[in-house]
């Protein structure tokens, strides 16, 4: 170790015979300095070889510039909306980033170039995906020369990709992840070429790295990939079967189906007028294999954890034919045993996965009425919100309206955050049904009395959300909801600040529309 690095660690007070030369032409100058402390002394050597190397390093070659960017195809943004989309990506109601970026990309917008470092800098995937689109030819270009740009080039490529003229030598000599890039790539051009090169490599690879570029055939899946899938359902790691055995679920014809509608055949029957659930005491070897996992979570019995997985996988109109009657009828046929939850939960799954859209309003009623009963309430809010984010924005508005017409204080806790799920922004005409509902609930003469306490409100808490929820028709009658009293109760200030928090972002939006056309 160097003897200086080795004084700073140890302590010139432990040390014995102590020798401040740094091997350099600065000795002779540290030689002819007046005596003082060896602390001093030795500050001042350390300093001194420091800028001797500092000043002799030499100066690094040039570098070939790289090729320059593609002509750009979109025009740029105006200074006043590139002004106001670098408050937004400096995290001013960042919220709000997103919507100001889809506007962007509606009007056929790029950000400025001055702009492109600061957005590549952004993190989450929703932001992201809105940059994506407004990046232009020198951003897509720019993500090239720095690590924590490459996002850019892992994400999902178009149908108008265009393959790298070196494509074969990253996919052979590159990183994991710029390989997985280039097979989403070629699957796009050429989706046989790409299963041949990764069928050539498969054995070769870590189960991490097969699961990544395993993934990567969920571009262009056809049953052309199907008799590869099989072979991958014998993989030794469990995550890679699981990912095989999905997509091959996503093949109407595949073999892998067929075996499991067989097995689904044989666990639900209808007799007598109702559903009949037998499973098997065991899990056999053929289950394993097309990726079923034999160890449940915590807390969830071996046998129900397999059946939600097998109903998971297999599209919902098999019940219809196999049973003989629609979803709603299903769920009636259905007795209150051990099954039943288990059972509407892989169904849930399997609507949730196949985007059955006959399927998600009579799922969502059986979840809402189970969890008016109280049965079970760890599953219920999660599958009521999923569904109705999975529902035509009109038909969530009209459901949501019942839930709110009903509400009171004794309610249904969870109503707001399946709110949150409702496309935004809202209809005028739900916007409107909502103040209506506002103001019958949170009237002036309740929410400016002294034992009103609105930290407990759930409509008063909602208000810096209704900013982003309300469509442009009802901005005006935002600022018209209360006359509040000009007084300093926390009360009212809370209320006060919760809705000036709503018209700020109400005004964010307005400047948004006005400046990005």
């Amino acid at each position: 170790m160097d003897p200086l690095v080795t004084m700073a660690l140890v302590g010139l007070a432990h040390q014995g015979k102590i020798d401040l030369s740094t091997g350099t032409p600065a000795d002779e100058l540290l030689a002819a300095l007046p005596d003082c402390e060896v602390e001093r002394k030795f500050l001042l050597s350390v300093g001194a070889r420091a800028i001797y190397y500092q000043a002799g390093k030499q100066a690094q070659q040039a570098v070939t510039a790289p090729e320059a960017a593609p002509g750009e195809q979109l025009r740029s943004c105006s200074p006043g909306a590139a002004l106001l989309l670098s408050r937004l990506l400096s995290g001013e109601q960042a919220v709000l980033l997103p919507v100001a970026l889809m506007r962007m990309s509606q009007r056929g917008l790029r950000l400025p170039p001055h702009l492109l470092p600061q957005a590549l800098n952004s993190t989450g995937r929703e932001t992201r995906a809105a940059l994506l689109p407004v990046l232009g030819e020198r951003g897509r270009w720019l993500s090239r020369f720095h690590s924590s740009w490459k996002w850019v080039q892992d994400v999902l490529p178009g149908s108008d990709v265009c393959l790298p003229p070196d494509a074969e030598a990253i996919w052979q000599e590159g990183s994991a992840a710029r390989r997985a890039e280039i097979l989403r790539y070629l699957r796009v051009v050429d989706p046989a070429k790409a299963r041949a090169w990764l069928e050539a490599v498969w054995k070769l690879e870590k189960a991490e790295t097969r699961g990544d570029f395993l993934a990567c055939l969920e571009v262009g899946l056809s049953m052309d990939d199907e008799p590869f899938l099989e072979t991958t359902l014998d993989d030794r790691s469990s995550s890679v079967r699981s990912m095989a055995a999905t997509m091959l679920a996503r093949l109407p014809n595949s073999a892998f189906l067929q075996r499991m509608r067989q097995r689904a055949r044989r666990m639900i029957t209808r007799q007598d007028g109702k559903l009949v659930v037998e499973l098997p005491q065991e899990l056999e070897k053929d289950w394993l294999r097309d990726g079923i996992i034999e160890k449940p979570p915590q807390k969830v019995a071996s046998r129900s954890w397999w059946l939600i997985q097998v109903l998971s996988l297999i599209e919902p109109a098999f019940w219809e034919d196999h049973l003989g009657a629609k979803p709603g009828e299903l769920f009636k046929l259905l007795t209150r045993d051990r099954w039943e939850m288990q059972v509407m939960e892989g169904w849930s799954k399997a609507a949730l996965n196949s985007h059955a859209s006959d399927w998600i309003m009579p799922l969502w009623n059986w979840w809402h009425v189970h969890y008016q009963e109280g049965l079970e309430k760890r599953h219920l809010t999660d599958y009521r919100e999923r569904l109705i984010r999975c529902m035509p924005a009109r038909v969530a508005e009209q459901t949501m309206l019942k839930m709110l017409n009903a509400y009171n204080d004794k309610s249904d806790s969870d109503c707001w955050e399946m709110l949150a799920e409702v496309r935004r922004p809202w209809s005028t005409e739900f916007a409107r049904a909502y103040l209506q509902l506002l103001r019958k609930h949170c009237p002036r003469k309740k929410i400016t009395a002294e034992s009103f306490n609105p930290y407990s409100d759930p409509w008063i808490n909602d208000l810096p959300s209704l900013g982003l929820a309300l469509p442009a028709s009802c901005f005006d009658e935002v600022t018209h909801l209360w006359e509040l009293p000009e007084d300093q109760r926390w009360g009212i200030q809370y209320i006060r600040n919760q809705l000036e928090e709503c018209i700020a972002t109400i005004h964010m939006r307005q400047k948004i529309d006005e400046e990005i056309l």
